[in-house]
C-alpha cells in the first residue's frame, strides 16, 4: 500500500481525496492546503488523518504526493517533493511551460521516481476500447479526429479554455495515435469575459490525419463528443449520452471504373453497432495506474514522455493564440 499525501483540497481535490481514502492501493496519510478554510473542511471530512497548511511537514512520512493545486503552484511542490525521492501524481497540465515540464521530467529520471500526470481521459474505458479497435486495425487508417468539449462556465482566471479543456483531448489523440507529433498546428481564440480566451479552436495535422479540437466555456449546452473517422469504420464517443460509443460500419469504397485507370467513389452505409461497456471510474483507474507504477517502477500511460508531448503542443498553440 502506497502512503500518500495530498496537496490541495479544492473542488477537484475533494474528488481525488475520496478516491484515495476508498482505495485499497493507498493509505491517505495527510491532507495539506495553504487555505485555512479548506483545512477546516479537510479536518471535518477526514478527522483521523493529519491536516496541515504546510505540506513540507509531512514529506518525510509518505511515499508519494498527489498535487491537486492550481498549475501555477504545482511545479514548485513537485520539484521539492521529487528532490527528496517522492513519487508524484500531478493534475493536468504537467506544468505552465515546456521548460518547467522538461525540468520535472529530468528530475523524475534523475531520482528514478514515478511522475504521473492525471490525463484523465486516457484512463476512460471508452477511450481504451477505441484504442484497442485502432490497434486491431478495425478502423483502418485514421483520416480525422473531431472533438468538441464545450459548456457554460465556469470562467477561470488562471488559464484559458484551451489549457483547461483541450489538454484532455490532446492527451487522448496522443494516446490513440501512439504519439502525437503534428507537422502543422493552428490555434484561434477569443476573449469575451476576463483576460483569458473563453473559446478556442486547435487544428493539427500529423501525416494525413487531421485533428480539430473545439474548447469553450460559453456554450448553451454541454457537449463532450469525439468523432474518430477511419477508412474502414468510424466511431462517435458521446460522453454525456447514455450510449457513449457508437460504431459505424460506413465509409467510402473505391471501385474500378468502366474505363481503364479510372476509379469511382461510392458511399457505404453499413451497420451501426452500440457495444455494451461496463462503467469504469476514470479517476480511480488513473490513481490505480499510478499506484501500480510506484510498485513496479514502470512509468504509466500518462508518464513523462506523453505528458511532455502534450505540453509542447499546448505551448506552441498558446503562442499562436497570442
Amino acid at each position: 500500500m502506497v502512503k500518500i499525501m495530498q496537496v490541495g483540497y479544492g473542488y477537484w481535490g475533494d474528488n481525488v481525496a475520496k478516491k484515495l481514502w476508498a482505495s485499497d492501493c493507498f493509505e491517505l496519510v495527510c491532507l495539506a492546503d495553504a487555505d485555512s478554510k479548506k483545512c477546516k473542511y479537510a479536518e471535518r471530512d477526514y478527522p483521523s488523518i493529519v491536516v496541515t497548511d504546510n505540506y513540507k511537514e509531512c514529506l518525510n512520512n509518505v511515499d508519494a504526493v498527489a498535487i491537486c493545486t492550481q498549475t501555477q503552484y504545482s511545479y514548485d511542490i513537485a520539484m521539492e517533493a521529487m528532490k527528496v525521492g517522492k513519487h508524484i501524481f500531478i493534475e493536468k497540465p504537467l506544468a505552465r511551460t515546456v521548460k518547467e515540464a522538461e525540468e520535472l521530467c529530468e528530475e523524475a529520471t534523475k531520482q528514478n521516481i514515478i511522475l504521473h500526470c492525471d490525463h484523465l481521459m486516457v484512463y476512460n474505458h471508452v477511450i481504451r476500447y477505441i484504442k484497442d479497435m485502432i490497434d486491431k486495425d478495425e478502423l483502418g487508417e485514421i483520416m480525422y479526429i473531431d472533438i468538441s468539449r464545450v459548456n457554460l462556465g465556469p470562467i477561470r482566471r488562471d488559464i484559458n479554455a484551451m489549457l483547461d479543456l483541450a489538454v484532455h483531448d490532446i492527451a487522448v489523440a496522443d494516446y490513440i495515435l501512439g504519439g502525437l507529433e503534428p507537422d502543422r498546428i493552428n490555434a484561434y481564440g477569443t476573449k469575451f469575459f476576463g483576460d483569458q480566451e473563453t473559446i478556442t479552436y486547435l487544428n493539427m495535422k500529423m501525416g494525413e490525419t487531421l485533428i480539430n479540437i473545439n474548447s469553450s466555456w460559453i456554450s448553451p449546452v454541454k457537449i463532450r463528443r469525439s468523432i474518430i473517422a477511419g477508412t474502414k469504420k468510424m466511431v462517435i464517443f458521446d460522453d454525456v449520452a447514455s450510449d457513449k460509443l457508437t460504431i459505424y460500419d460506413s465509409g467510402i469504397d473505391v471501385m474500378r471504373g468502366k474505363v481503364y485507370g479510372e476509379y469511382e467513389f461510392k458511399t457505404r452505409i453499413g451497420d451501426i453497432y452500440i457495444p455494451r461497456l461496463e462503467f469504469e471510474d476514470a479517476l480511480k483507474n488513473s490513481l490505480e495506474a499510478f499506484a501500480d507504477s510506484v510498485v513496479t517502477g514502470k512509468q504509466s500511460l500518462s508518464g513523462p514522455e506523453p505528458s511532455l508531448r502534450v505540453m509542447k503542443i499546448l505551448e506552441k498553440a498558446q503562442k499562436l493564440l497570442k
